[in-house]
């Protein structure tokens, strides 16, 4: 097995369920110690953490509620404690009310755009200081920041909102030798899609319209951020990476 970010240090927000989970087992596959976030599930938090450590490298599990700015600040210190440094930033934890915009109230609002937008900002602003010279921050976002989809007002206009400030923020860094990109996947068959009510034709749909006939899974995302990472993608910045399957060619 080949270990190409052996030595660096990652930190995915989210990284214990899902699309998280699989994008951290194949960081650590590919050699990197891993810090992982999770808010509410312990119990597949430390499942992911002891399928971290088998494969031989350190992990961290932190919890931290990522629309919560001390929680942030002291997972990031907790990091600094732990590793002295960063390499590798995935902002992945996201969350959302599944309404119409009619729908929201102020408070559905607010939560959505703070965990989905602000704390990925303040999670840039934290690991900064951090990383050295090729380091690499990678946001999670959504087709449903360019099209529109059912129940997904406040996600969609957050997500949008992630892919501007990977935008900015690829501009700032790249004097510092940090390189900012995005991934927006398509529909991933993770426990993610049970919080839709439409859940059942949204797969019916991803695979009738995917060319290949299948639906995406967690490993597929996991294997474009360690290009994003790797040394080998220094030239792609800002960019939103769609890794759909080519569904959304043909919907």
């Amino acid at each position: 097995m080949t270990t190409p970010l052996h030595g660096k240090v990652a930190f995915v927000t989210g990284g214990t369920r899902g699309i998280g989970r699989a994008i951290s087992l194949a960081l650590a596959n590919a050699g990197a110690d891993l810090a992982i976030s999770y808010f509410r599930n312990r119990e597949e938090a430390l499942k992911t953490e002891k399928a971290i450590q088998s494969i031989g490298v350190r992990c961290l599990l932190l919890k931290g509620h990522l629309g919560a700015p001390k929680q942030i600040t002291s997972m990031f210190q907790t990091i600094r404690e732990e590793f002295g440094t960063l390499d590798i930033l995935i902002n992945n934890a996201a969350s959302g009310v599944n309404r119409s915009g009619i729908e929201l109230n102020e408070n559905h609002f607010d939560w959505t755009l703070n965990i989905n937008l602000k704390g990925p900002w303040l999670s840039i602003k934290e690991a900064v200081p951090l990383m050295k010279q090729g380091g690499s921050i990678i946001n999670v976002t959504s087709l449903g920041s360019q099209r529109v989809l059912p129940n997904y007002t406040s996600i969609g206009i957050s997500k949008a909102g992630l892919e501007t400030l990977t935008r900015y923020m690829a501009i700032e860094l790249a004097p510092r030798g940090i390189n900012v990109n995005a991934i927006s996947p398509g529909y991933v068959n993770t426990d993610a899609l049970h919080h839709f009510p439409n859940e059942g034709q949204m797969i019916r749909d991803a695979k009738a319209s995917t060319p290949n006939k299948r639906v995406l899974t967690g490993e597929d995302i996991g294997k474009v951020v360690l290009f994003l990472a790797s040394n080998d993608a220094s030239m792609i910045r800002g960019q939103v990476i769609v890794v759909d399957g080519g569904m959304s060619l043909i919907k």
